[in-house]
């Protein structure tokens, strides 16, 4: 194998918010299934290679598309494309990850995110997802609002990532046995453990976004929703603590309030057509 580390594809599908949902069911459904590594390269390979505009073909440094030899530099984004291409074509993201992060700051790819062509915005994500610090959260989270729907999709996945290991290693192996009590069903545990983690690392925002979740499963709709606000202090752009403070908001019969947080989710992720239907559907309910 070529140790694929595969730790930014999303840890929770935050499905549709929907007013009519059962009041049992979670704003954010952890994911149990464990994909094998070649069949969540694949399947990576396939959301990459979306395409938004034709997608340029393999080309060597000499190319047209980077120029002169010499052009072929981290800061243009030339080199970048290449090891994204190659990626596609060879499907091995732990050399993708060793290439881009010798070369490339974290700095260089949020920047490359905001201003290069498609294939590099692609890159960029790719690779903040990969390795990307919480320094990176902004930059990544306005990817959500690219014309791009395969930068928007990676960004998604890449903000999951980033937000699962945004404290220390022993706070984030922390956060994952709170994920793993969750998943078993175990809710009173992965509170408990939460509590500890919060104490230890009180900006830890995913910390509290797990808890919120594991109070969503017990109907406790009031406690999960203090949780989703705690998150958003923390990290105004979760999108996920969001979708959950709305649905419970929804359960409490606070329609106008959960409007409000639908829409500011909307503000984060504008694309987002199911957020459009759920918020119309709401404002339906007055007529």
């Amino acid at each position: 194998g070529r140790g694929i580390a595969m730790e930014f594809l999303p840890v929770f599908r935050h499905p549709r918010p929907n007013p009519k949902a059962d009041p049992g069911d979670p704003p954010c459904r952890p994911r149990s299934d464990r994909r094998s590594r070649l069949a969540l390269t694949l399947w990576l390979a396939s959301i990459l290679a979306l395409p938004a505009d034709p997608r340029p073909t393999l080309a060597s440094p000499a190319s047209s598309r980077t120029g002169a030899p010499g052009m072929l530099q981290p800061h243009t984004g030339s080199l970048l494309v290449d090891y994204y291409e190659a990626f596609l074509r060879d499907q091995d993201i732990e050399s993708f990850r060793r290439n881009v992060s010798a070369r490339y700051s974290e700095g260089t790819l949020a920047r490359l995110l905001q201003s290069g062509e498609p294939q590099a915005r692609r890159a960029s994500v790719l690779a903040l997802g990969l390795f990307g610090g919480f320094g990176s959260n902004a930059a990544v989270a306005r990817a959500l609002k690219d014309t791009d729907p395969t930068v928007r999709t990676l960004a998604d996945n890449a903000l999951w990532a980033i937000w699962f290991r945004a404290d220390s290693a022993e706070n984030n192996e922390a956060l994952e046995r709170v994920r793993a009590s969750i998943n078993r069903g175990r809710f009173d545990d992965a509170i408990e453990q939460a509590d500890r983690l919060i104490a230890r690392a009180p900006t830890f925002a995913e910390a509290y976004n797990q808890r919120a979740i594991a109070h969503f499963f017990q109907g406790r709709f009031a406690e999960s929703a203090a949780d989703c606000k705690r998150v958003l202090e923390h990290n105004p752009y979760h999108v996920g603590a969001l979708s959950g403070m709305g649905q419970c908001q929804i359960r409490l019969g606070r329609r106008d309030d959960a409007i409000k947080t639908f829409r500011r989710a909307l503000e984060i992720q504008p694309y987002n057509q199911g957020l459009r239907e759920t918020i119309a559907e709401l404002e339906a309910g007055d007529r």
